[in-house]
């Protein structure tokens, strides 16, 4: 039974840290003892879809701890999502019970579901639910349900077994060395499959999980010296880069560094630092990491996306095609109260990502299938043009969509966040040299304000959606 397998983790580890903040440390032996005052409470929930508001706090990082001991349905749920959108996943998914931390409870009083706010876990009461579910019918194992925007319409849900992601953080823990004493900063938010994952990681290992102060922006403060692993997208390495001796002193034994296009000027400087970077590939569907380079590998290796974690889990079809399959995959999309499984007959799962193999063995990322548009008869692949922008060095982050235009289908343009001096044409002059003049964006804009970074990274889609209606038209 998984929640043996659990408890010998606990058990084993239970002397070391599993939480640490600026306020002290959580040990492995004490979350256990406060789950165990919390599950007696919460039994009516066992095997139930349980929708929590995943805020990352020593609570929050609790509780998920004793939803998995009671073999829940945990739907993962954004602190950033407005409420009527949380209502829209809940009446789609229709969890029991919505947790979520007392400060955010005022927010959800229209919910239809019973709300169960709390300070402290263990205080939590015996409640009502609003249903009885059945388990999905696929194991005696918890589940996590995380939402993936991919490109559809709506989220996709993305089904995860205890299993898919323990054996995710195994194969992680033994290529990057994270172990007991070292201190993963949880800087990606819980709701995504990579901030989930470091919590795996850490029972799986018993290395421990530094949470940042709330509100505030981790990577303009010092990083605490505990810390020894932290997990990064460009934008926000680049930060870091470009803090004067912000590596100095630091005790950083890897950074992990993926969530999309990686430039190279930035992998370039890590290398030159000796900073122990690890660029990687992953997805939700695969519980985090697919692909990741190695220990002291090559400056030209950590232009890729490394080895797969697992042997014969990645292939490359005849079209480029990224395929994914192994222990780390996921079980299917949640379709209502089944889970619907597009994989082959092989278990391959099509990821609609784009790559080929480098002649060593390591992946290479080229961008998204369903990202690809038209350009007056020539194929655009936005993530190269966004690969070349941020080489420049002239921007913060970068994001081409296409724009509907009367004489070539469509053209690329650019939200782009200008760090420097250098502005729009600075730019254009360094992408002449760079890629052929169709491929420049014809247009640059700002990052309109509601597109504020509150997860890991920004949404395409929406971008593409907002130029569709906020500018016009253009011709010639």
């Amino acid at each position: 039974m998984f929640t043996n397998t659990l408890k010998n983790y606990f058990q084993e580890y239970s002397v070391y840290p599993l939480i640490q903040t600026c306020e002290g440390v959580i040990r492995f032996g004490e979350v256990w003892e406060k789950t165990d005052k919390c599950i007696k409470n919460l039994s009516i929930l066992e095997g139930k879809r349980i929708g929590l508001v995943s805020v990352p706090s020593p609570e929050t990082l609790t509780l998920i701890c004793a939803l998995i001991r009671l073999n829940t349905q945990i739907v993962l749920f954004s602190p950033f999502d407005p409420p009527p959108l949380i209502y829209k996943y809940i009446k789609e998914i229709q969890p029991s019970v919505l947790f979520c931390e007392h400060d955010y409870a005022r927010k959800y009083t229209e919910s239809h579901v019973p709300i169960l706010s709390y300070k402290k876990i263990e205080d939590i009461k015996q409640i009502e639910i609003a249903n009885n579910f059945d388990k999905l019918q696929i194991g005696e194992e918890c589940i996590f349900i995380i939402m993936t925007s991919g490109s559809s319409n709506s989220p996709k849900k993305v089904v995860l077994t205890w299993s898919n992601l323990i054996n995710n953080a195994y194969y992680s823990n033994r290529n990057i060395i994270f172990q007991q004493g070292n201190v993963w900063l949880l800087s990606l938010p819980l709701f995504h499959v990579s901030g989930l994952s470091v919590l795996f990681r850490s029972i799986e290992s018993g290395g421990s999980i530094y949470i940042p102060s709330e509100n505030i922006r981790w990577w303009e403060m010092d990083l605490p010296l505990e810390v020894t692993h932290i997990s990064v997208v460009s934008t926000i390495l680049k930060r870091l880069l470009d803090k004067e001796n912000y590596f100095l002193e630091k005790r950083i034994k890897g950074i992990l560094l993926g969530g999309g296009p990686i430039p190279e000027g930035i992998v370039s400087k890590c290398y030159e630092m000796s900073l122990p970077l690890y660029t990687t590939y992953g997805l939700s569907e695969m519980s985090s990491q697919v692909t990741t380079t190695c220990p002291d590998d090559t400056l030209s290796h950590l232009l890729t996306s490394g080895k797969p974690l697992i042997p014969n889990t990645v292939k490359i079809g005849n079209d480029g095609d990224v395929f994914v399959r192994g222990p780390c995959r996921f079980q299917g999309y949640l379709r209502e109260n089944t889970v619907e499984q597009p994989f082959d007959e092989e278990g391959w799962f099509a990821t609609q990502d784009i790559g080929k193999w480098t002649s060593d063995g390591y992946l290479q990322i080229l961008g998204r299938k369903d990202n690809v548009f038209i350009c007056g008869g020539e194929n655009i692949q936005p993530e190269e043009i966004e690969n070349q922008i941020m080489s420049s060095g002239f921007v913060d982050k970068v994001v081409v969509v296409p724009m509907k235009d009367e004489e070539y289908g469509y053209i690329p343009i650019a939200f782009v966040d200008f760090f420097s001096d250098k502005k729009e044409d600075a730019l254009k002059e360094y992408l002449k040299g760079q890629i052929p003049s169709i491929k420049i964006p014809k247009y640059y804009l700002p990052f309109p304000k509601e597109f504020e970074e509150k997860g890991i990274k920004i949404s395409r889609k929406k971008l593409t959606e907002w130029v569709c209606n906020n500018i016009k038209q253009k011709g010639k």
